[in-house]
């Protein structure tokens, strides 16, 4: 056994979180000091760009259509890896790592790796059809989350405490500082356009067609209701005017030079970044508090506010004090509040929660 760990993904586009989240991982200087890093990828990935700055020692990818072809190569990559850690981030590959460990002996740990809320009652209605098999989950040995509702939600279904560790996600530290538009007040937000489902952004457009006052909304995303949110912004006299479309863009911090706010109205995540990246610019933020992660980010008062999921009177509320300037953040304290995201913070929990669960009978 040595400090080789092996991490398995599935569902790869090339260009979304959690692949921001592994190609990270690949390519810290302080990660890779302390292990050699495998990355093994179960189906094919549209934009494979992704694998040429990924930085792991050795990566296993696929061509093949054929899920059983896969397997067999899953299950021959399983028999020959020596090393301590299989960490997952796809519960479906959970059991067939533990078939492959008991049947030869195997002595390394699983670690499952979610990337994403784990409750059902709220992922029944999602677009992309989720649904966590907590049958599957548990035959892992520890569980890595990336937010504190996270592990809560393991626990309500029957994971013991001491076997997940709360390691969140890196975040780059900012040396630049987005100010505050000292004319009228400048939201932003930056997210898949998406009028139901987890983004929501039909109830946010809902709660700003409430607020008066000087404000603009500038929203940087693209997605299948881009069409859909034009037109309800076209139908509400109060939006018309100050809902501003910006498409998507590959650096949308490049084109925001005054913010007074991000606003996100989510109904799920798993760790929103775009809240922690706006906070890294000391951008206060507001938003739903949804199952998971923006109570692990957002202080009220101090870097923003949260809301009830739906309350959209209370929402208002909150626009109308940035609006009426009638509440004041210190940017030097917002990027503060967030230092345990940093990516100095984030290398040494890695490393100290893997080293944990390697040295733990």
């Amino acid at each position: 056994m040595d400090n080789k760990i092996a991490i398995l993904s599935n569902g790869l586009s090339g260009k979304g979180g959690t692949e921001t989240v592994l190609s990270y991982v690949g390519n810290s200087r302080e990660i890779k000091k302390h292990f050699d890093l495998v990355l093994f990828v179960f189906s094919k990935v549209k934009d494979e760009s992704f694998f040429d700055h990924c930085g792991y020692s050795e990566v296993y990818k696929t061509e093949l259509k054929s899920k059983v072809i896969r397997l067999i190569k899953l299950v021959k990559f399983l028999v020959n890896f020596k090393g301590s850690v299989v960490i997952i981030t796809d519960p479906k590959l959970i059991p067939i790592t533990k078939i492959v460990k008991q049947v030869l002996f195997k002595k390394y740990k699983i670690v499952f790796w979610s990337h994403y809320a784990l409750d059902n009652v709220v992922l029944k209605e999602n677009d992309a059809g989720i649904y966590i098999d907590f049958n599957k989950l548990k035959q892992s040995n520890y569980f890595l989350a990336i937010s504190t509702g996270i592990k809560k939600e393991l626990i309500s279904n029957g994971i013991p405490s001491e076997k997940i560790k709360v390691i969140y996600n890196p975040l780059t530290p900012k040396t630049e500082t987005i100010l505050p538009s000292p004319s009228n007040c400048k939201f932003i937000y930056i997210a898949r356009i998406q009028m139901d489902g987890q983004k929501n952004l039909k109830g946010l457009l809902t709660a700003l067609d409430k607020v008066k006052g000087d404000w603009i909304l500038e929203i940087y995303g693209s997605g299948n209701d881009y069409p859909k949110a034009q037109e309800f912004v076209k139908n509400h006299d109060n939006l018309r005017n100050k809902v501003i479309f910006k498409g998507w863009q590959l650096d949308p911090w490049g084109m925001v030079s005054e913010a007074n706010a991000l606003l996100l109205n989510s109904n799920y995540e798993g760790l929103p970044m775009v809240l922690a990246e706006a906070m890294s610019y000391g951008i206060p933020c507001v938003s739903s508090d949804c199952p998971t992660g923006p109570d692990d980010l957002i202080i009220p008062k101090k870097n923003g506010f949260l809301y009830k999921v739906g309350d959209y009177d209370q929402l208002s509320k909150y626009l109308n004090l940035f609006v009426d300037n009638r509440i004041k953040f210190n940017p030097v304290e917002i990027k503060k509040s967030i230092h345990f995201m940093y990516n100095n913070e984030y290398d040494k929990r890695f490393i100290s929660e893997i080293d944990e669960i390697i040295n733990n009978d």
